[in-house]
């Protein structure tokens, strides 16, 4: 694109050499588009989210400590899309990096961030995970927790205590818990 005109390459793996398509391949409309296009898709939506577990499930998610780093609202900037400007939305993330221990750390790195720093992924949508990924569900950044138990399981550096609080909630609770995650 006119972002970025020139074909990326590997080193390693040979000469500057790149493909017979001429620069840019992608048109800056194209861009446009696509950027528009991610900029308006709508949020999922919510279920169940009048249901008496899900309710106390959300009051536990708070007060546990997992919306702290899950912030569950944040306000847009300014924008020349009406319905985008300065307003509340709710994607259970601070968008922030956050040290999550030796658990999730997998050796490998993005940009300056150390191997074991993950971004807060926003959470709307978790709970209809497993219609997008064939029946299956695999959650965290590489997919290693098949259940949303295991995923909370995993936190640890930064996420460690409220990990821990989760852990220590009767199985009713932690089942409330999680029925909160599904309906977002």
């Amino acid at each position: 694109s006119d972002l970025l005109p020139e074909d990326l390459f590997n080193p390693d793996a040979g000469s500057r050499a790149s493909d017979e398509a001429p620069d840019p391949e992608v048109s800056s409309a194209t861009v446009s588009n696509v950027v528009f296009y991610l900029k308006t898709l709508r949020a999922p939506s919510r279920r169940d989210e009048g249901h008496p577990d899900v309710l106390v499930g959300e009051q536990l998610f708070s007060a546990i400590g997992c919306a702290a780093c899950h912030v569950p609202m944040l306000r847009t900037g300014a924008s020349e899309i009406a319905v985008l400007d300065r307003v509340q939305f709710y994607p259970y993330t601070d968008l922030l990096l956050h040290d999550m221990g030796p658990e999730l750390d997998d050796g490998y790195t993005e940009g300056i961030a150390l191997t074991s720093e993950w971004r807060t992924p926003p959470l709307w949508g978790i709970g209809i995970q497993d219609a997008f990924q064939g029946g299956e569900t695999f959650f965290l950044h590489d997919g290693r927790a098949r259940t949303l138990a295991d995923a909370i399981g995993l936190h640890g550096g930064e996420g460690a205590a409220a990990r821990g609080v989760y852990q220590a909630l009767s199985a009713d609770d932690q089942a409330r818990l999680i029925r909160f995650l599904e309906s977002l």
